[in-house]
C-alpha cells in the first residue's frame, strides 16, 4: 500500500517554479529516495509533503486521501514526521528536553514512556548523555538525536533530508545502518533525500531521481544501479 502519494504537483516559491509534474510514491514498510544534486529539488518535494509549501498544480495523498491544504502540524499529528537537514537541533536544551519536545502530538504524548524506551534502545549513547546540552554534542550523536526526536513522534511516515550531510564517513555508515534498521526491525515507513546516491542506494527498495525539478528516473534499487546514466553522473563509474 502506498502510504504517501504525490500526483503531478508542480510548486514553486513567487513566481519562480520549482517542481514540475512530479509524482513519486511511498510504500509501506519500505525505505523509498529520492536522489538528485544540491538545487535538484529534493527539500522543495519535502516541503511540500509536510504543507510548508502548497502545491501549485497536482495532488498530495497519505493514506490514499488528499491532505492538500491540511496545515504542517496537523499533518504532524497524522503522522508525517520529518528529520530535517542539519539536524535543527535547540543547543540550550538537553538530550531528553530534546526528546520530551518531540513528543508534542497528542498521539505521542500516550506512547511517551514506550517511545522512549524504544529510542534508548536504538541510542544508548543518547541515554546515557540524557542530561547533557544537546549543542554539545558530536555530530554524529546530533544525527542520533533528531531521529530520536523524530521517533518520540510516533511518526507514520518518516521523512529524512540529507542524513548523511557534514558528517564524517564511518558517522555515515552509523546513520545509515539505523535507517536500515528502522525498516528492518520496526517496519517503518522511511522517505530519504539524499545526495550520497551511492550510501542511498545500499539500503533502498525503490527510488527516484530528480534533476531541475523534475523526475527523470525511478526504479528499485537493482534498476536504478543497472543504470548507465547513474553508473556514469553519480556514481562515477
Amino acid at each position: 500500500m502506498a502510504v504517501l502519494e504525490l500526483d503531478k504537483v508542480d510548486t514553486g516559491y513567487g513566481e519562480a517554479q520549482a517542481l514540475w509534474d512530479v509524482s513519486l510514491k511511498v510504500q509501506e514498510g519500505g525505505i523509498t529516495v529520492v536522489l538528485g544534486s544540491n538545487g535538484a529539488g529534493k527539500t522543495t518535494t519535502l516541503r511540500v509533503i509536510t504543507g510548508i509549501l502548497s502545491p501549485w498544480k497536482g495532488d498530495v495523498k497519505f493514506l490514499g486521501k488528499s491532505i492538500v491544504g491540511t496545515p504542517p502540524h496537523k499533518r504532524a499529528e497524522m503522522g508525517i514526521i520529518m528529520v530535517p537537514e542539519g539536524r535543527r537541533l535547540w543547543p540550550q536544551l538537553t538530550v531528553y528536553e530534546t526528546l520530551e519536545l518531540g513528543a508534542y502530538t497528542n498521539r505521542a504524548k500516550e506512547k511517551f514512556s514506550e517511545n522512549l524506551e524504544l529510542v534508548y534502545q536504538l541510542f544508548p549513547v543518547l541515554k546515557e548523555r540524557s542530561k547533557q546540552l544537546a549543542g554539545t554534542l558530536s555530530g554524529g550523536e546530533s544525527q542520533m538525536l533528531a531521529i530520536a526526536r523524530a521517533l518520540m513522534s510516533s511518526p507514520r511516515i518518516l521523512l529524512m533530508d540529507e542524513p548523511s550531510l557534514g558528517l564524517a564517513p564511518k558517522i555515515v555508515l552509523d546513520v545509515f545502518k539505523v535507517i536500515e534498521k528502522l525498516r528492518d526491525d520496526l517496519k517503518m515507513t522511511v522517505l530519504l533525500v539524499e545526495q550520497n546516491i551511492h550510501m542511498a542506494l545500499q539500503i533502498a527498495d525503490y527510488g527516484y531521481v530528480l534533476e531541475q525539478g523534475r523526475i527523470v528516473m525511478e526504479g528499485t534499487r537493482e534498476e536504478l544501479e543497472r543504470s548507465e546514466k547513474i553508473r556514469k553522473a553519480y556514481l562515477g563509474l
